[in-house]
């Protein structure tokens, strides 16, 4: 045997090694050419399946998410290899919600990924037909997951707060007892976005003085449809501090929001007292049990294919 053949065949052997590591000795992946590798075959069956729009594309993947190397939901592997948002809605359809404390990895995963396009919205990132396409992915997870409540117990939004109705007809807004970081993100992020702003008026003592000041600055930094009626910035804004001025903008926005279908048809409405509360309480929440908030820094970069 010469030498090329023998090295031939331990880095052939090498590489079947490595990839029954990885993936398992199962038909989901086909053997190519040695030079073309193994050639991934998505586990997870599409037909008959809803065909998401832009559901192949792979530019908006977070960087951030590892592979767990098991195949207990395989269609969010197919996601993680594939890098296609069609798998990762899939993924959603498929969920056991009621039994997702057995995959906390998995979980964590699902939940960065949606925190990843939250950010890349919120920080402006991304304009224009990019921006289209994330919003587009972050409604399709809101209608997958509202189509299924209310297996929760509770109706949950995108800013990380959730609405609660018991048996006796009885509602109550808080945070997402699930993933309480999602609030507490959505409200530090908006805290950050505004901070610069806030020096201009730290010192100010006059309410008025200080209402100019933020009607002003949300008339610059927002689009029109993003900006309060002037109703709503007189009566239900309160200017005394960055915090209360970032709920009461929080509590407006959460408003606007449109319940699910399934949702008690009961009128729940969100004020700055609320919002407010809700976050020392999850504030609290952090400080003591840090372990319900622990991730990995999501990074916000734009990627390209």
């Amino acid at each position: 045997m010469t030498i090329f053949k023998l090295h031939s065949r331990i880095e052939k052997k090498d590489l079947e090694r490595e990839h029954a590591k990885r993936y398992g000795r199962h038909k989901g992946y086909k053997k190519g050419s040695f030079q073309l590798g193994w050639k991934i075959q998505p586990r997870t069956p599409v037909q008959g399946r809803v065909r998401y729009k832009w559901g192949n594309l792979k530019d908006f993947y977070p960087p951030n998410l590892a592979n767990p190397l098991t195949c207990r939901i395989p269609s969010l592997i197919d996601y993680l290899e594939t890098r296609q948002p069609k798998y990762f809605f899939y993924t959603l359809e498929d969920w056991d919600f009621k039994s997702d404390d057995k995959f906390p990895v998995e979980k964590e995963l699902v939940c960065k990924a949606i925190m990843y396009w939250r950010l890349m919205l919120f920080t402006g990132e991304i304009q224009g037909q990019e921006a289209k396409i994330v919003q587009y992915y972050l409604n399709t997870v809101s209608k997958i997951i509202s189509s299924r409540m209310p297996i929760f117990g509770y109706w949950p939004y995108r800013n990380g707060l959730v609405h609660y109705y018991s048996h006796k007809k009885q509602s109550k807004l808080t945070f997402n007892p699930d993933v309480p970081s999602l609030f507490l993100d959505y409200f530090d992020a908006l805290r950050e976005k505004l901070l610069q702003h806030e020096r201009d008026v730290k010192l100010e003592k006059s309410l008025k003085k200080k209402e100019a000041h933020w009607i002003k600055v949300f008339k610059t930094m927002y689009k029109k449809k993003a900006i309060p009626p002037s109703s709503i910035f007189k009566e239900r804004f309160n200017y005394q501090n960055l915090n209360l001025v970032v709920a009461s903008y929080i509590a407006w926005e959460h408003n606007k929001l449109k319940p699910s279908k399934n949702e008690p048809k009961m009128e729940l409405l969100a004020d700055w007292k609320q919002i407010y509360s809700n976050y020392k309480e999850v504030f609290v929440l952090r400080n003591k049990s840090p372990e319900l908030f622990s991730k990995d820094v999501i990074s916000i970069t734009r990627l390209s294919t």
